[in-house]
């Protein structure tokens, strides 16, 4: 793959008041794939003109509101092996983000950040012939929120959330050749990550994640779904030094309850996920 991007931008900011970006580019896109014994190779290209506009005014030194719209190019790779055209070159796609939200400084340690958003591009999935191509649109609708910093000195801690309203609208909807719910797509995703530093063991911190997975589309028509699932990581880090050199000798259990949940490699085709696992390591900067 070659891609070569020239554009210009221009960044403006009064300080505590208003910022301002924008910017324009355009894109030489060139992807070939050549495989094994094959006479010819596949070839995609494509030369779009991208551009981007955000904005963010403050109504206080700790309140700033934002906004912005993003068109961009997205590489989409190759067909999957489990598709009937396998290893074909797939077109980059051209996407479109709009988004919106606040910026809160609760205090000096905490900040919360929350918005909307509308993402859209092209849906690729299998067709009935299991031809993997474009079948109409998806977007990618709802909310999210974050906060994030350190509630008190020992303790570091972000936290966030998605809620969406994933759709696939087109003629393939339409048709009933494809669900209006995009595969493999939770409508809710809740993380929580937290580190402590108890003051009575120097160098030492225990750290923990939380993250949950609402249900999601499983196959093409949408008659099959996975349900959600919830994952729960614990670890301990300890940071020494050997000699003069700073070190990190890290310990982890993933998938502490072991749970079990399916990955969905594509319409009715599932993987699985890691099971419980542990993991150690020292990393040492000489």
């Amino acid at each position: 793959m070659r891609q070569a991007t020239f554009g210009v931008a221009y960044e403006g900011r009064w300080r505590n008041v208003v910022e301002l970006s924008l910017g324009v580019q355009r894109t030489d896109y060139r992807k070939t794939v050549d495989l094994p014994g094959a006479a010819r190779h596949a070839e995609r290209r494509d030369r779009p003109w991208l551009f981007n506009v955000a904005a963010a005014g403050f109504l206080s030194d700790g309140i700033a509101l934002y906004v912005g719209y993003t068109r961009g190019l997205e590489e989409s790779g190759i067909a999957p092996i489990n598709a009937a055209n396998r290893n074909e070159a797939l077109p980059a796609i051209r996407t479109s983000q709009a988004d919106a939200g606040i910026r809160w400084t609760l205090n000096k340690r905490m900040k919360l950040v929350a918005g909307v958003f509308d993402v859209r591009k092209p849906y690729f999935n299998t067709d009935e012939a299991n031809i993997f191509a474009i079948l109409g649109d998806v977007r990618h609708r709802g909310a999210e929120i974050s906060l994030a910093g350190s509630p008190i000195d020992s303790v570091s801690l972000i936290a966030g959330a998605v809620l969406m309203r994933p759709r696939v609208t087109g003629q393939g909807v339409e048709l009933g050749r494809v669900g209006e719910i995009p595969l493999n797509q939770p409508a809710r995703v809740l993380r929580a990550n937290a580190e402590w530093r108890p003051g009575f063991l120097p160098g030492f911190s225990i750290d923990g994640a939380i993250a949950n997975f609402g249900r999601r589309a499983a196959s093409r028509d949408n008659l099959v779904f996975v349900p959600g699932y919830t994952l729960i990581d614990l670890g301990l880090r300890y940071r020494f030094k050997i000699g003069t050199a700073p070190a990190t000798l890290r310990f982890q259990v993933a998938n502490v309850t072991n749970t079990f949940a399916w990955n969905i490699v594509g319409s009715n085709s599932y993987g699985l996920t890691d099971k419980r696992r542990a993991l150690l390591f020292l990393a040492a900067d000489f």
